[in-house]
């Protein structure tokens, strides 16, 4: 059950990543076709594209926990004794975990008083609590991610070994190639 929902989440996630960057490109494509051949354009075109963008953007961090893309510098780490290396990734996860949940506190206090303050985008007249409720959002997607990988590194899996099953056999051989030679 847990599992399907999460599976669920992934694909929502990738879903609406590509609606968004499909609704910014036409909608620039579209603005440059106006401005650039009929000498008009629709000044709210780049109001979305911006909004969508700004999605796209936070809901991408969420993407990008999930399939460990992110910048992760492990120099010293890798050189720690196992116990010591352990801790430090569970260290590391409960920083994040702080910091999702910070943002979604934060990110919810600064939209609720966007929200009464009763601020419109300029040109579509639209609430700008829909774009700044974009950062709890964000937030909350952090602090589920690393749920999610608390409870994956609990049960001893590793995120190396999840990118090793997707590599071909020949980049198989050549990791393990770089890892006798100590070059990994």
């Amino acid at each position: 059950m847990v599992q399907r929902a999460i599976q669920v989440w992934d694909k929502l996630e990738e879903i609406l990543i590509v609606i968004l960057i499909s609704v910014a490109s036409y909608l620039s494509f579209q603005e440059v076709v106006l401005r650039s051949v009929f000498n008009t354009g629709w000044s709210g075109s780049y109001e979305i594209t911006i909004m969508a963008l700004i999605w796209c953007t936070f809901i991408g961090v969420s993407l990008g926990i999930k399939e460990n893309v992110h910048i992760g510098v492990d120099l010293l780490i890798n050189k720690f004794p196992p116990a010591l290396k352990k801790l430090s990734v569970y260290l590391s996860i409960i920083c994040c975990l702080v910091f999702g949940v910070v943002i979604t506190y934060q990110g919810y206090h600064f939209t609720h008083f966007i929200s009464k303050s009763h601020l419109l985008s300029r040109d579509l007249r639209i609430p700008m609590k829909w774009a700044y409720l974009s950062v709890p959002v964000c937030g909350a997607l952090i602090t589920m991610r690393f749920i999610e990988r608390l409870i994956y590194v609990i049960q001893g899996k590793t995120f190396e070994h999840d990118k090793m099953a997707e590599l071909s056999e020949e980049e198989k051989k050549i990791m393990a190639e770089m890892k006798k030679k100590g070059e990994s």
